[in-house]
């Protein structure tokens, strides 16, 4: 059986994007996402994303992590999967719901061309668990603070980055005893009140490009402890996102482009 997919991207942040109803119904998800994403044997991928129908939104997503954990929501991956799901690819702004492990999400997308939409997701309130607490990573004392969004999220602010602190401390901290469940990590360089730097270790995925969830909850950390505005420009490796606080959450906004479509053998 031959599977049709959509691989796309957010900010470098990529994606393979299926249809429940190509699906084998004996087929296990995990194992797809594994073997999909694998970047030697498979398409290669950050996630899986599958569209189911849902009784509340207009598709429900499923997020499967690239060593097919399950993912509560993916901010990144929900912009592509509103682009994959959007069947009128208007010129003009329409909203979409899109029902999530994490709740229903509320978004509004505009086509710019053939390849390519932008598209602004409320991610709703974050949940502080911890904020600048200190804990210690390799003999090192380390000032972070810890919250939900949607999925959970360490985020520490460094004065400079390098390849150490994100492919050494990044995994050292997502399987730390301190967060039972396993944790993303996201390391944050402010260049001034408006514009900041954010590298992430994601849970179950590892080094990526960029982290729409994890970009959120650092701008969420930043605006709550004083240190960015309202309005913020966030820069990933692959890209940029607006976020801004808005009545109801935190509003971002940023592309989702097409890569590829093609037939995947189960």
């Amino acid at each position: 059986m031959m599977i049709p997919f959509a691989k796309m991207h957010g900010i470098g942040n990529d994606f393979i994007l299926m249809n429940e109803k190509d699906l084998n119904v004996t087929l296990n998800i995990s194992d797809l996402a594994a073997s999909v994403c694998h970047r030697r044997f498979g398409i290669g991928a950050d996630g899986l994303m599958i569209v189911r129908p849902s009784s509340i939104a207009d598709a429900r997503m499923d997020y499967y992590n690239s060593d097919g954990s399950l993912g509560e929501m993916c901010g990144n991956g929900i912009r592509c999967f509103a682009r994959y799901v959007d069947t009128e690819r208007s010129a003009e702004s329409r909203k979409l719901t899109i029902e999530t492990m994490a709740g229903i999400k509320e978004l509004t997308i505009r086509n710019l061309d053939e390849k390519q939409s932008i598209v602004s997701v409320n991610m709703g309130i974050p949940t502080f668990h911890d904020v600048d607490n200190k804990i210690m990573i390799n003999d090192v004392e380390y000032n972070y603070s810890y919250l939900t969004m949607g999925v959970p999220h360490v985020v520490i602010f460094i004065d400079e980055i390098n390849d150490y602190i994100t492919n050494i401390v990044g995994p050292l901290l997502e399987r730390h005893e301190n967060f039972m469940n396993g944790t993303n990590v996201n390391f944050c360089y402010i260049k001034n009140r408006k514009n900041v730097s954010v590298f992430t270790w994601e849970r179950g995925a590892g080094h990526t490009l960029a982290c729409g969830t994890g970009i959120t909850s650092t701008y969420a950390v930043a605006v709550h402890m004083g240190k960015v505005d309202n309005h913020v420009l966030v820069q990933a490796e692959g890209g940029n996102l607006e976020l801004e606080t808005i009545d109801n959450g935190i509003k971002m906004t940023g592309p989702a482009a097409d890569i590829c479509v093609g037939h995947y053998p189960d």
